[in-house]
């Protein structure tokens, strides 16, 4: 799956609030193994799988940011989002 599928189903999510031209510091995490990830924000809230793709979810609405990452079958970052009126750009 491409970059722009899994950034469309990341879309189809509630509240996808960053597109790929707009978050320059999202494009270093794409490609990037989840260890990177879970060093970065620890342990994710919930997970769900779509399809072979594994979702991780973090924070919550009642935080004020939510950020989504979407993961390959290698365990590469394909996809990010997020939402909130408290989220910042991704480092």
């Amino acid at each position: 799956m491409g970059y722009r599928k899994a950034y469309a189903l990341l879309c189809l999510l509630p509240g996808c609030a960053i597109a790929p031209h707009e978050s320059p510091m999202v494009l270093p995490l794409l490609g990037q193994d989840s260890f990177v990830i879970a060093a970065r924000y620890g342990t994710p809230t919930s997970y769900q799988y779509q399809g072979e793709n594994l979702q991780l979810n973090y924070g919550n609405e009642l935080w004020g940011c939510r950020v989504i990452f979407l993961l390959d079958k290698h365990q590469r970052v394909i996809g990010v989002a997020s939402s909130g009126a408290k989220c910042g750009s991704l480092p």
